[in-house]
C-alpha cells in the first residue's frame, strides 16, 4: 500500500492526540509480571500505549503466565529483550520464543551472552546469536556481570527488569564504552524506583539490590516524547502557523530522555506554548531560522543520548535549510532499519545529498535533481514514515510505502496528520 499526502491547510487544526510511551508501558508491564511471579499484588495502570510493541509483550507475557509453551513476541527490540530475560529468570518456564523476521538480524547476542554467565538456559535454535530461542527458566545466582553498553541500552535495561527474580540482585559492570542512550537505562531505574526497587546507577555499572518489589497503587503512563518529535518538526516546516498538540508531558516532570526534544527543536525555532490544561501549541519563528541558514558553520549535535530524535531532526533540518552535522548515532545502523544509511538514501530521492559515516550524518547544503513522482521507502521502520511524511508541506508530491509501519508506535500517526490539514490518498491494498 501506498499513501500519498498532500498538505491544505484551509482549515482549523486539530489538537494532536500522542500515544502513551510504549518505553514507559513495556518497562511497567514487565516490573507487574515480576510482581506478580514474587506472589505480590501489581500495579493499576489506568492506561497503557495501544501500539504492536506493548500489544505483542502484554500478549506475551500473559501467554507466559498461563503456561503457554510457544510464544510469539512480534517486532520489537526491546519486548525481544526484556522478555528473554525475564522468562529465563522464571524458574520452570519452558517456552518457545518467535519473532517476526525483520527482528531476527537485530543484535541480540551481547544480552544472551550475559544472561548465560548469570547461568541462564538459552538456545539459540536456528542461528547462534538470535531468535527463535528455547527458554527453560531458573533461578539465577550470578555474583557479577560484565556488558558492553555502546550497542543498546536495551540490554542493560532487560537485565535490570529481571533482576529483582535473582537471588542476589544485579551488580552490572559497563566495559568498552559508555552507554549508548543512557536516559533510558535512567528511565528503568526510575520506573523500577516506583516499584520498590533499590537501584544505583553510575558511570561504571548498575546495582539492584535483591528483593520483593512494593508496587505503587496506581500507575500514569505519560504521552510519548518521540511520537511529539514529528509535530516539532512539521512546526519548524511550517514556520509562523500553530500545531496543537492535545496532551504533552512538561520536560521537567519527564521519565523520558527524549522530553530533550523541547530544547533540542526551541534551538531551530520552535516554541512551545503550554496551557494549563496539559494542552501546548508548537510554533516556529523564521527569524532565528534565518539566523540558522546564515551560520558559517554546520549545526552540531551529539544525540548519542537521544537516538530516537534523529530521524524528525536530520529530515527536519534539511527541508529547514540548515546545514547539519549529527553525531553519537553509530547504533542507529541496528534498529529497525540501518537508519543512517535508510535516511540518506530517502533524502537523496526527495533531493538532498547528505553525508554519512560510521558515527555522524551530515548535510552541508548539496542538493540534487529528483524525479516528480518518488516513493519513499519505509523498510518496515515506523521512524522513517513518520520522519518524513511532515516533508508533504514542502514538496509538490510526496508518497510514503507501507504506511501501516506506523502502528508498531503511533497507530494514530495518518489521523492526526489528516487533523492538521494533510489529505492522504491511498493507493494499493
Amino acid at each position: 500500500m501506498i499513501y500519498q499526502l498532500i498538505y491544505r491547510p484551509e482549515g482549523i487544526a486539530e489538537p494532536v492526540r500522542l500515544p502513551l510511551s510504549k518505553s514507559i508501558a513495556i518497562r511497567v508491564s514487565a516490573l507487574n509480571a515480576v510482581a506478580r511471579r514474587q506472589g505480590g499484588r501489581a500495579t493499576v495502570v489506568p492506561e497503557l500505549s495501544d501500539c504492536d510493541d506493548a500489544r505483542y509483550f502484554n500478549a506475551a507475557i500473559g501467554a507466559l503466565e498461563e503456561g503457554r509453551r510457544d510464544i510469539y513476541i512480534g517486532e520489537g527490540g526491546a519486548p525481544l529483550r526484556f522478555f528473554t530475560a525475564l522468562a529465563a529468570s522464571m524458574s520452570g518456564v519452558e517456552i518457545e520464543l518467535t519473532c517476526a523476521s525483520s527482528l531476527m538480524s537485530r543484535p541480540l547476542k551481547p544480552l544472551l551472552d550475559a544472561l548465560d554467565m548469570a547461568g541462564a538456559d538459552i538456545v539459540c535454535t536456528t542461528r547462534e546469536g538470535y531468535p527463535p530461542l528455547t527458554i527453560r527458566g531458573r533461578l539465577l545466582r550470578p555474583s557479577g556481570l560484565r556488558l558492553d553498553p555502546s550497542v543498546s541500552s536495551q540490554f542493560v535495561s532487560a537485565l535490570m527488569l529481571a533482576s529483582p527474580l535473582w537471588e542476589r540482585g544485579l551488580n552490572l559492570e559497563f566495559t568498552d564504552g559508555r552507554p549508548v542512550s543512557a536516559p533510558y537505562i535512567a528511565m528503568t531505574a526510575e520506573v523500577m524506583r516506583r516499584f520498590g526497587a533499590e537501584v544505583g546507577v553510575s558511570e561504571g555499572g548498575i546495582r539492584v539490590e535483591p528483593g520483593r518489589l512494593s508496587p505503587p497503587k496506581r500507575f500514569e503512563v505519560e504521552t510519548d516524547w518521540s511520537a511529539a518529535s514529528y509535530f516539532y518538526e512539521l512546526a519548524l516546516l511550517l514556520p509562523g502557523r500553530d500545531i496543537p498538540v492535545g496532551r504533552l508531558s512538561r520536560p521537567d516532570n519527564s521519565l523520558q530522555g527524549d522530553s530533550i526534544c523541547n530544547a533540542m527543536f526551541n534551538l531551530f525555532g520552535v516554541r512551545t506554548i503550554w496551557a494549563s490544561d496539559g494542552s501546548a501549541t508548537l510554533r516556529c519563528d523564521e527569524t532565528i531560522l534565518n539566523e540558522l541558514r546564515r551560520m558559517d558553520t554546520p549545526l552540531e549535535l551529539d544525540l548519542n543520548s537521544t537516538p530516537d530524535l534523529m530521524p524528525a531532526i536530520a529530515v527536519g533540518l534539511c527541508f529547514a535549510g540548515i546545514r547539519f552535522r549529527l553525531t553519537g548515532i553509530r547504533h542507529l545502523r541496528h534498529k529497525e532499519s540501518d537508519r543512517l544509511t535508510v535516511i540518506a538514501n530517502e533524502l537523496e530521492k526527495v533531493g538532498y545529498r547528505v553525508e554519512t559515516g560510521a558515527d555522524h550524518m551530515a548535510w552541508t547544503g548539496g542538493r540534487m535533481p529528483t524525479a516528480e513522482n518518488e516513493v519513499i521507502a519505509t523498510y518496515s521502520d515506523h521512524r522513517i514514515a513518520m520522519a518524513f511524511a511532515p516533508a508533504a508541506v514542502k514538496l509538490p508530491y510526496l508518497a510514503i510505502e507501507n504506511p501501516g509501519v506506523v502502528e508498531k508506535s503511533f497507530p494514530g500517526y495518518w489521523d492526526a496528520l489528516k487533523g492538521l490539514g494533510f489529505e492522504i490518498r491511498r493507493f494499493g491494498s
